[in-house]
């Protein structure tokens, strides 16, 4: 978990290039945690949206990153039993939103 907001926060402070905000707000409904990491960057482009999660995906220039922070921050949530989706308005920023069941998550615990 420490890794998948590590990726997100890294993500959101890149995007915006130093200059925004950053926003991390965390809430519970039925028994889901919710974990919100917002920016005000430029937002990413909707034909690139179904992408962002795929491995080796990146729009960073060559040997600025590896494509794997996002696909990584998926694999976590899913391993844990839940998701993660992304909304995005070009120019106005984007926000990565995790939800995990709580009952999922006790019973990985107790399981490793």
């Amino acid at each position: 978990m420490e890794q998948l907001l590590t990726h997100l926060l890294q993500n959101a402070a890149q995007a915006m290039a130093g200059r925004g905000r950053l926003g991390l707000r965390s809430w519970m409904e039925d028994g889901v945690l919710h974990l919100c990491v917002s920016d005000t960057g430029p937002g990413i482009p909707s034909e690139l949206l179904g992408k962002i999660f795929e491995p080796f995906f990146t729009t960073r220039e060559v040997g600025q990153g590896t494509g794997l922070g996002l696909n990584l921050c998926y694999e976590i949530a899913r391993s844990h039993g839940g998701q993660i989706r992304v909304t995005s308005q070009p120019g106005q920023g984007s926000s990565f939103t995790l939800s995990l069941p709580l009952d999922q998550a006790s019973d990985v615990a107790a399981s490793s």
